[in-house]
């Protein structure tokens, strides 16, 4: 999925204010690599290009090795923060290429369809690469996909499953754009207030 503009469509901004690149800034934008994982098919391309451009598409391209998109969005604290988001490729013969792009993350979603059952057997090995293998701290987040279908998996479940490995859950449609924006707009709040002294001066 090689989008790189930043700009989504008027249905997609309901949770996230979307700076136009033209605007002048006070500020310098917070600038934060997060890195989407997961297996192939779970829909993490379709989350990011309906990120971008409010849109779904029942094209399924695999993503070969990574793509790479931005999106600048402001936190309710009034922060501008610029979101570099690395889609990967969930393809086992790509799987040794993922820590080339979450090493330095400042967060990582970690995508599964809730339909699958084998998707979701994934987790445990998504989310012990970060904490293994990816920054100290790294923000992680999983997310259910799909949920626009008859779902086959108990979110409860997953939710405990969150609970013990102590990250976050949230369930959306890629498809129907449901908690897309609040996706994004967690992560990002939540990675300010965890690094907002790092990311400050790192942006003076």
């Amino acid at each position: 999925m090689g989008c790189t503009t930043s700009t989504p469509s008027g249905a997609s901004t309901q949770n996230i204010n979307v700076i136009p690149s033209g605007t002048a800034q006070q500020k310098k934008d917070t600038k934060v690599k997060i890195v989407l994982l997961g297996d192939s098919g779970v829909g993490k391309s379709s989350i990011a290009l309906f990120l971008c451009h409010g849109r779904f598409s029942d094209k399924h391209q695999v993503t070969i090795g990574a793509a790479f998109l931005h999106h600048t969005i402001q936190l309710k604290n009034g922060e501008s923060m610029k979101l570099h988001i690395w889609d990967t490729g969930g393809q086992e013969k790509f799987r040794s290429l993922a820590p080339l792009y979450y090493r330095d993350a400042y967060g990582a979603i970690v995508v599964y369809d809730s339909n699958n059952v084998e998707t979701f057997n994934s987790l445990k090995y998504w989310i012990n690469e970060i904490k293994s293998n990816g920054p100290r701290n790294c923000y992680i987040m999983v997310v259910a996909n799909k949920k626009d279908l008859p779902q086959k998996l108990n979110a409860e479940m997953v939710m405990k499953f969150c609970q013990q490995e102590n990250v976050s859950f949230i369930e959306c449609s890629a498809k129907t754009g449901e908690n897309i924006n609040t996706l994004f707009e967690k992560i990002a709040s939540r990675i300010y207030s965890r690094y907002k002294d790092i990311l400050f001066y790192n942006n003076q």
